[in-house]
């Protein structure tokens, strides 16, 4: 057997294993986003909704009509947690609170970061289930409804729910696939035993549980509030759960610059450093790495074939291992993209997939050395 033609077979077998993964996922997914817990739990506990913000003047406004518009509003209060603004995050909520009498506001003394604020925000709940949103978010208004009903039916301790991102452009398209990508991924390594995702942007948590762990105490990471958090939960052996339920979703915008955009990645890809499960990082790694492999073995296949027999067969094994990564992650990626904005959008996808493939390892690369700064802080 050629050179050539062993490094065909082996790009092929690589290739499939990651097809039989995303056809793992796309089950997984169907079973994660059909639906909420039944009508019929009507007995759901009240809720506290915290929303750390800081600097967050421009956006905090939408989010609390949203908050305000809820179903579920008559067993609910919001907790706005103010990390030391400099901007008008203060008074925009003091105007609102006379008309509100459940919405309040807690002040941080100094600039203390998001995990002291939604530490803060849980101290002062007056309820048993905490819902953290991120002041950027938008929701529908059966969010708060859906997921308390989630709760009275599965019994969990932590809740990851779906955010969807929104944005315009090249820049703005690239970052919409990549969330749905990742919302995808986010399922399939839940559904493996071993998730790697979660979003602070849309995560509902037991009061007691966060307080029995210790919340984040000893956690040194300025980032990592939610997938630190789920970690922990998990290692204490509290139930946790995932639903891409549309109902429980937010949609938050994509980064409107270039330096955002960066500076947004590699404040993710540093954070899961943090992240203590070798066999799932091991996972995602070779899943971000596959097209380089193939690029790699496909090097090699074009360096070592010789025209004659066998060269059409090696070629055509080659064409096929890129197939077998491509279109099975481009469908996988249609599933979640149906959940997150009810169709699939194939092109759209396979360019995202391309671009995820190129920038991801370089980001990941760069963050073991870069440390960017965010509202204010080195992360």
């Amino acid at each position: 057997m050629s050179t050539a033609l062993c490094a065909a077979l082996a790009a092929l077998a690589l290739a499939l294993v990651h097809a039989a993964r995303m056809n793992a996922w796309r089950e997984a997914l169907r079973n994660a986003g059909a639906g909420g817990a039944p009508e019929a739990a009507t007995e759901v506990e009240p809720v506290s909704v915290v929303v750390p913000a800081r600097d967050a003047a421009e956006t905090l406004v939408p989010l609390l009509q949203d908050l305000h518009a809820q179903t579920h509003r008559a067993h609910m209060e919001v907790i706005v947690v103010d990390d030391h603004s400099s901007d008008g995050t203060v008074a925009l909520v003091e105007a609102m609170r006379p008309r509100w009498p459940d919405l309040r506001l807690v002040r941080l003394e100094e600039a203390a970061g998001k995990k002291a604020a939604l530490s803060a925000g849980i101290a002062a709940a007056r309820h048993g289930l905490v819902l953290f949103t991120d002041a950027d978010a938008r929701c529908g208004p059966d969010r708060v409804a859906a997921i308390a009903r989630h709760r009275a039916v599965h019994d969990w301790d932590l809740l990851v729910a779906p955010v969807r991102t929104q944005g315009e452009g090249l820049l703005g398209l690239v970052q919409v696939e990549e969330q749905v990508a990742l919302s995808g991924a986010a399922v399939g390594t839940w559904a493996e035993g071993a998730p790697l995702i979660a979003y602070g942007a849309n995560l509902a948590v037991s009061r007691e549980a966060f307080t029995a762990v210790g919340g984040y105490t000893g956690d040194r990471w300025a980032g990592g509030d939610d997938v630190f958090l789920l970690h922990r939960l998990r290692r204490h052996g509290r139930p946790t759960a995932l639903s891409m339920d549309p109902a429980m979703m937010v949609t938050v915008e994509a980064e409107p610059t270039r330096g955002g955009f960066l500076r947004q990645r590699l404040r993710w890809a540093g954070k899961m450093r943090g992240v203590r499960l070798r066999g799932a990082t091991l996972a995602a790694g070779s899943g971000v790495l596959l097209p380089w492999m193939l690029l790699g073995l496909s090097a090699l296949v074009l360096r070592e074939l010789r025209l004659g027999q066998g060269a059409l067969f090696t070629l055509g094994t080659l064409c096929s291992a890129w197939c077998a990564w491509l279109f099975p992650t481009v469908a996988m990626a249609g599933d979640a993209r149906r959940i997150l904005f009810g169709h699939a959008a194939p092109l759209r996808s396979a360019l995202a997939l391309l671009a995820f493939s190129v920038l991801a390892p370089l980001i990941a690369l760069a963050s073991l050395v870069v440390r960017p700064r965010w509202k204010g802080r080195r992360v």
